[in-house]
Parts: C-alpha cells; structure tokens; sequence
C-alpha cells in the first residue's frame, strides 16, 4: 500500500525526473561539450580533461535512459496509490 501523502510527490517530481532524463538523452551530446566548456573556463584545460573529458555522450544517454526509467517508475508508483486511494 502506498501512502497518500507520498501520492502527489510522486506525481509530480516523477514527471519532472522523467521529462528530465528524455531531455538528457535528446540532447546529450550538446549536454555533454557544454559540461566540458563549463570545467575548462572553471578549473582550466587539464582539470576538465581530467574530469568532464571521460564523459562520452554515449554514458550521458545512459544517465538520461537510468532517470527516464526512475521517473517512470515514479509516476507509475503515483498513479497505483490515487487508484488504491479512490478504490477504497
């Protein structure tokens, strides 16, 4: 049984975790130059390489992929309680 007062968390962070990782995925290679950009005028060209340089679009979509299915998960999770919580 879930609670309801965890009802509407779920709801709503669910969607935005959710819309968050499809737009992670979408645009993950651009994601992914602009980290790099950010640490190279922060910290300098060694430590962003060092850092932001290991990332690969190809595991920012895997990041973007892991929080669409938590966000999933959440807003399934949010949909079963409103149905427990109006069935009964």
């Amino acid at each position: 049984m879930i609670s309801t007062s965890s009802i509407l968390p779920l709801l709503v962070l669910g969607i935005i975790v959710l819309c968050s990782g499809l737009l992670i995925v979408c645009f993950r290679r651009r994601l992914n130059d602009h980290i790099y950009e950010s640490q190279k005028r922060m910290f300098g060209e060694k430590a962003a390489r060092f850092s932001a340089g290991r990332q690969t679009p190809f595991m920012m979509g895997v990041v973007g992929t892991a929080a669409t299915a938590l966000g999933s998960a959440m807003v399934v999770a949010g949909v079963v309680g409103a149905t427990q919580f109006f069935a009964s």
